[in-house]
């Protein structure tokens, strides 16, 4: 079955994306690369993967370097199976959320520990820290060579119902989107529902749920300011993407085409999406309660709008609590998941940079 199904989708990638470049050329081989992206309406497709690889890269390799690229939505792949589609050859190059393939690889969690992370400051300092055991676990372990991780932005409370901080969240219905967001939701005292993106403003407005994690910007967006009248910016994730190649592919490649994607990637399209990030998570806070900071087009293409709804405040009592539900919670079970030798690398790495020790499990 997994067979017929890489099958298909190679099939239709065929069909979508065309044949592949030829020759070499004068400076740069001429190379073509195939992409699978992430969601067709996501900021990381619209505003990072699809301008740079698309357009950037063939404009600023003289055209010797073309990528055909298309979003997981158009050939109906889940975040799942993103990595394997990598490690099979599918495409050339995948990208995807850490979040959603946590399954294969737990150890994708430590750079994004529900609740544990609340700036980008703190968060680049954890990327650059767990950068090489990532690397290293991608490769032996996911059989992929990662290129670039980056932020979405800070995933946060969005409430139809009136809360003043943490506390009031106990007995709401939440919606979220991945293990550790749930096993977040359930330590503060709430009740996690999982449901995907589209389903949550009819829930919103049936009182099927109380509140709904996501992205400060991705809220704003999709209306969710329609059906809601609190935002609670705790942060409980950052949605770190990821572009990994297929090893085989990527170690084939002219040695000059693949130093001049590193480094463009490493110096455009990493830096942008980290800056989509910021703008998303500050621009997307300041629009939806009317802050005179807001700036509409912050997120552009995709528009932000200037709403009203209330801001809570997140207290100093309520960082204390955060605090003790992450020593209690959130990293024993990161620990369960993750195992002995996980648990080690990652007190050496992203513990030292927080100041925190996940405990033995």
């Amino acid at each position: 079955m997994r067979n017929k199904t890489i099958a298909m989708i190679m099939g239709a990638l065929a069909a979508v994306l065309g044949p592949p470049g030829a020759a070499s050329a004068e400076d740069l081989a001429r190379t073509n690369l195939k992409l699978i992206g992430s969601p067709v309406n996501s900021p990381n497709w619209v505003n990072i993967l699809k301008p740079f690889w698309l357009e950037r890269i063939p404009e600023a390799s003289g055209g010797q370097i073309t990528v055909d690229g298309i979003s997981m939505t158009d050939v109906g792949v889940k975040g799942p199976e993103m990595l394997r589609l990598a490690k099979a050859g599918v495409a050339d190059l995948i990208a995807g959320s850490t979040t959603l393939v946590s399954g294969e690889l737990p150890e994708n969690d430590g750079i994004d520990i529900a609740g544990l992370i609340q700036s980008t400051d703190t968060l680049r300092k954890v990327i650059d820290a767990y950068l090489p055991t990532l690397r290293k676990l991608y490769e032996e372990k996911a059989g992929v060579t990662p290129i670039g991780f980056w932020p979405t932005g800070a995933q946060v409370f969005w409430c139809a119902t009136a809360i003043g901080g943490l506390d009031d969240l106990k007995n709401k219905k939440v919606r979220v989107f991945s293990a550790t967001t749930a096993n977040f939701v359930e330590s503060i005292g709430a009740i996690p529902v999982t449901m995907s993106f589209s389903e949550v403003v009819p829930a919103l407005q049936r009182n099927v749920i109380d509140c709904a994690l996501t992205g400060a910007n991705s809220g704003n967006i999709a209306k969710w300011t329609d059906v809601t009248t609190h935002v609670y910016p705790l942060v409980v994730g950052w949605g770190i993407n990821f572009v990994v190649a297929n090893t085989a592919s990527w170690n084939k490649l002219d040695p000059k085409v693949r130093a001049f994607l590193e480094e463009r990637v490493s110096t455009e399209m990493v830096p942008a999406g980290w800056k989509m990030a910021e703008d998303a998570t500050q621009h997307g806070i300041w629009c939806t309660v009317g802050d005179e900071r807001c700036d509409v087009d912050a997120t552009a293409p995709k528009k932000l709008e200037k709403r009203d709804l209330t801001l809570v405040s997140v207290t100093p009592e309520d960082e204390q609590a955060l605090k003790n539900l992450i020593a209690q919670s959130q990293l024993p079970e990161f620990s369960a998941r993750c195992g002995e030798a996980c648990v080690e690398r990652w007190n050496e790495t992203v513990g030292a940079v927080v100041k925190v020790s996940a405990p033995a499990p």
